[in-house]
């Protein structure tokens, strides 16, 4: 009778041990829930803020598209009085072509070509024009060929 007490005894303790381990992975499935749903509330909140930067990065380049539309109507409009106003200037002028050709070229372009060109006139090389310019000097070896 005593070796039943002691199996039952054995076996109550052996109940108890695997109550005591279902309890703590209960909770700690209760801690992953949380953690769980603050982790779901960052990622919430992140894509919020994603979205909202994505409104004002679609905005900026729906005007700047707008701007470019505008200037493009502006660009294609002023190269034909340019173009009449640099063949008569031609026709009258035709000793000093290469002059005209030079005020035709830097009147299409940038200050920055400009500045490139007038550079390259001086002797200056791409490598050290893209430096004084800080500019790449690809871009450099571009526009003098583009505009030489």
């Amino acid at each position: 009778m005593t070796g039943i007490i002691i199996i039952s005894l054995l076996l109550n303790v052996v109940c108890i041990y695997f109550i005591y381990l279902l309890w703590k992975k209960i909770d700690e499935n209760h801690k992953n829930a949380e953690s769980t749903d603050h982790i779901e509330e960052l990622l919430e909140l992140f894509s919020q803020e994603m979205r909202y930067e994505n409104e004002q990065l679609y905005k900026l380049i729906s005007d700047l598209n707008s701007k470019n539309k505008h200037d493009r109507q502006e660009i294609h409009e002023k190269p034909i009085k340019k173009g009449i106003e640099s063949i008569n200037n031609n026709t009258i002028n035709e000793e000093n072509n290469e002059e005209d050709d030079e005020v035709h070229i830097e009147s299409k372009s940038t200050p920055v070509t400009n500045k490139v060109i007038i550079l390259a006139k001086q002797g200056y090389n791409a490598e050290q024009i893209a430096k004084m310019m800080n500019r790449g000097k690809g871009e450099v070896e571009l526009l003098l060929k583009f505009y030489s």
